[in-house]
C-alpha cells in the first residue's frame, strides 16, 4: 500500500498540508507514522483511509499496485483517535449492533453474534462485555478496555488493513504495550496490514514496529525498517545513546527547528533518484503478491462485498430503533426527571386540588390547563435540540464505515423517541387531570391527554429541526428558547389582543393550536357549566359574566361563552388538530433536510 507525491491544499489561499510522501506497508507487519504534533500523521492517515475529500490532493493511494474501488475499500479499516461510543450500552451490545450493521447480510445472526464473541476474546474484552461503556458522567470500562473495543468494532468486519489514529494516546505505559502487543500478534498470525499514528511511543513499544515512517512539517524525515533509523540517524551525524528511549530522542530532534529541517533536506536528497518512491512500492508490493497474495483476497472478494449497504433498509431501522431506544430510554426517562415529573404533579395537585365549577374559579382552571400544556410544550424541545449534536461525531464515524443510510439513522431516532416522550407528559396529565377537577367525562379526558401528547411531540419536532440545523447545543438552546417564549406570548393567554396588523402573528405559534385544542375539549360543551358569583365572591369592582347577558342575568355561565371571552372560538377544533399535526411533521422533514444538508457539509 503506497501513496506518493501526496498533496492537500485547502482554504482560499493554496496551504501544502504533506507533500513528497510514500511508502509502503507490507500483510504481518506494522507500520508506525510518528513525528511532532502538526506535522501531517494524521492527515496521511485520512487521505489513505479515504476520510477526506479528493479537492486538492495529488497522488495515488494503492492497493497491491491497483487503484482502491469501492470494493477494496471495503477491507479497509479506520480507527479513529477519540473512542466515540453510546455510554448507556455495554461492550457486547455495542459490538453486537455494529455486527449485524456491516457484516454480510448472508451471515446468520448467529453467525454475526459468533464473530463478536471470537473479537472480544482476540483482544481480551470477554470480562468487560457485559459493563457498560461509560462517559465522564457515568462509570464504565477502563480507558484501555475503550481503546480495545474501538478497535473491536473496526476488526469485526475482518479488514485487510487497519488504520489507527494513535490507538495509544490516554493509556499508561503499561496499557499500552498491552495494546500494540495485541495488534502485532494479529498483524502476524492474521497476516494483517497495521498503520497506525503515534506521537511518543515507550521504547517497548517502539521495538514491536516493523516499518517507521518519521515525518516532519508535512515532509518525510525517513522511510524504512524500524531497526534501521538510529543508523541512519547516526550517518546523519545525530547518534542515540543506548540507554536513551529512540523514540524520544527522534522528537527531540524533530522539534528542533534547525535539526529538523537538514533531516528533511537530507532524506530528500537520499532519495533523489526516486523522488516518488515508485522503486521501492513497486518493491514491496511484489513482495506482498508473492508472499501472502493480499491482492487475490481482495480483488477477487465476493461479490456480496460490493452492496454499499450490507444491512436492507428496514433492517437498519429495526437495529438503529433497538439501540436508539436503549441508549435513550436512560437519558430522557432518567432519575432526575420523573422525580421531577412526580414532584411537579404533586405540587399542581396542591396548588389545583378540585378546582369548583364556579365563576370565581374559571381563572384558576384557565391557569392549569395553559401551564399543563405550556409546560409540555416547553421541556422536551430543551431535550430534543441536543439530540442531533451530540450524535453529531458517532453519526459521522459510523456513516464514514458505511454502516447504514441517513435516512434510516432518522427514522430509527423518531420510532425509538416517540414513545419515550410520552412517558413523562402522560405520568404527569393523569392524576392532574382528575385531581384538579377537570371535566369529569372519560372521552374529554381521552383527547385532553391525546393533545398534551401532541403538543409534546411538536414542541419535540421544532428541538430536531434546530438542533439538525445548527448542530450546536448552545445556540439551539438559545434559539429554542426564544421561539418557545415567542409561542407563548402569542398562544393566546397573556395575550388576547394583538395591535393593529399583527394579528395574524398569533396563527405561527403552535402553543395557540395546543391551547385553543384543550380549552375546546373543557369548554365547549353543555357540561361545561359555572356557577355564576354570588355576592361578595368577586373582587371589588368587578362584573359579573352573568350580569352581562342579552337575555338578563343568568344563573350559570357556559363553557361556549368563556370561550369566545378568551378569544379562542377564532378556529373550529379540527383546524387547530390539523395545524398542530401539520407543524409536527413538516417541522420532521425539514430537520432531515437540514441534518442531511449538514451531513454532506461535514463530509466535504
Amino acid at each position: 500500500m503506497g501513496n506518493s507525491d501526496s498533496k492537500l491544499e485547502s482554504g482560499k489561499h493554496v496551504r501544502t498540508l504533506i507533500e513528497n510522501i510514500h511508502g509502503c506497508a507490507n500483510p504481518g507487519e506494522i507500520l508506525a507514522i510518528m513525528g511532532p504534533s502538526g506535522c501531517g500523521k494524521t492527515t496521511l492517515l485520512n487521505l489513505l483511509g479515504d476520510r477526506v475529500g479528493s479537492k486538492g490532493v495529488q497522488g495515488t493511494v494503492t492497493l497491491n499496485g491497483h487503484k482502491p474501488t469501492k470494493k477494496s475499500k471495503r477491507f479497509v479499516a479506520y480507527c479513529t483517535q477519540d473512542d466515540i461510543f453510546f455510554p448507556q450500552l455495554t461492550v457486547k451490545e455495542t459490538l453486537s449492533y455494529t455486527a449485524r450493521l456491516r457484516l454480510p447480510r448472508e451471515m446468520s445472526r448467529r453467525d454475526k453474534l459468533k464473530q463478536v464473541d471470537n473479537t472480544m476474546s482476540l483482544l481480551n474484552l470477554s470480562k468487560c462485555a457485559n459493563t457498560i461503556i461509560g462517559d465522564h458522567r457515568t462509570r464504565g470500562v477502563s480507558g484501555g478496555e475503550r481503546k480495545r473495543t474501538n478497535i473491536a468494532s473496526e476488526l469485526l468486519t475482518d479488514p485487510s488493513v487497519i488504520l489507527l489514529d494513535e490507538p495509544t494516546s490516554g493509556l499508561d505505559s503499561s496499557l499500552a504495550l498491552e495494546l500494540t502487543k495485541i495488534l502485532k500478534e494479529f498483524a502476524v498470525k492474521q497476516k494483517k496490514t497495521i498503520i497506525m499514528v503515534i506521537h511518543q511511543p515507550s521504547s517497548q513499544v517502539f521495538e514491536s514496529f516493523d516499518k517507521l515512517m518519521l515525518m516532519a512539517d508535512g515532509h518525510m524525515v525517513y522511510f524504512g525498517e524500524r531497526a534501521g533509523v538510529v543508523d541512519y540517524l547516526a550517518d546523519q551525524g545525530y547518534k542515540c545513546h543506548p540507554n536513551f528511549n529512540p523514540a524520544d530522542y527522534i522528537l527531540e530532534l524533530l522539534n528542533d527547528n534547525t535539526i529538523k529541517q537538514k533531516l528533511i533536506n537530507a532524506y530528500a536528497h537520499s532519495i533523489r533518484d526516486d523522488p516518488t518512491g515508485k522503486q521501492a512500492i513497486e518493491k514491496y508490493s511484489r513482495r506482498s503478491r508473492t508472499d501472502n497474495q493480499l491482492s487475490n483476497t481482495i480483488l477477487n472478494a465476493p461479490v456480496t462485498s460490493t452492496r454499499r449497504w450490507e444491512a436492507t433498509f428496514i433492517q437498519q431501522v429495526s437495529i438503529l430503533t433497538q439501540r436508539t431506544f436503549k441508549q435513550s430510554r436512560s437519558v430522557i426517562l432518567s432519575r432526575v426527571d420523573i422525580f421531577q415529573t412526580i414532584a411537579l404533579a404533586i405540587i399542581c395537585l396542591i396548588v389545583w386540588l378540585q378546582i369548583p365549577f364556579a365563576e370565581t374559579n374559571i381563572a384558576d382552571r384557565v391557569g392549569s390547563i395553559f401551564f399543563c400544556g405550556v409546560f409540555w410544550s416547553f421541556h422536551p424541545m430543551i431535550g430534543a435540540v441536543s439530540s442531533f449534536p451530540l450524535d453529531l461525531v458517532m453519526l459521522s464515524k459510523e456513516r464514514q464505515s458505511r454502516s447504514y443510510r441517513l435516512l434510516s439513522y432518522y427514522l430509527s431516532k423518531q420510532i425509538a423517541e416517540l414513545p419515550l416522550v410520552m412517558f413523562n407528559p402522560a405520568l404527569f396529565t393523569i392524576p392532574v387531570y382528575w385531581a384538579a377537577n377537570l371535566l369529569p367525562d372519560f372521552g374529554r379526558f381521552v383527547a385532553y391527554l391525546i393533545v398534551i401528547l401532541l403538543g409534546t411531540v411538536t414542541s419535540q419536532s421544532f428541538g430536531y429541526f434546530f438542533g439538525a440545523t445548527l448542530l450546536n447545543v448552545q445556540k439551539s438552546i438559545s434559539v429554542s428558547m426564544v421561539f418557545i417564549l415567542a409561542s407563548m406570548l402569542l398562544g393566546g393567554f397573556y395575550i388576547k389582543h394583538l395591535p393593529m396588523g399583527l394579528s395574524w402573528l398569533k396563527y405561527l405559534s403552535f402553543v395557540k393550536y395546543s391551547y385553543s385544542l384543550l380549552m375546546q375539549i373543557q369548554f365547549d360543551t353543555p357540561k361545561a357549566q359555572f356557577r355564576c358569583a354570588r355576592p361578595g365572591e368577586l373582587p371589588p369592582g368587578e362584573v359579573s359574566m352573568c350580569d352581562l347577558g342579552d337575555n338578563g342575568p343568568m344563573s350559570n355561565i357556559s363553557g361556549v361563552s368563556i370561550l369566545q371571552s378568551e378569544g379562542l372560538d377564532d378556529l373550529p377544533w379540527y383546524v387547530n388538530l390539523l395545524v398542530l399535526i401539520g407543524f409536527c411533521i413538516v417541522a420532521r422533514v425539514l430537520a432531515y433536510f437540514s441534518l442531511r444538508r449538514n451531513s454532506r457539509r461535514n463530509k466535504e
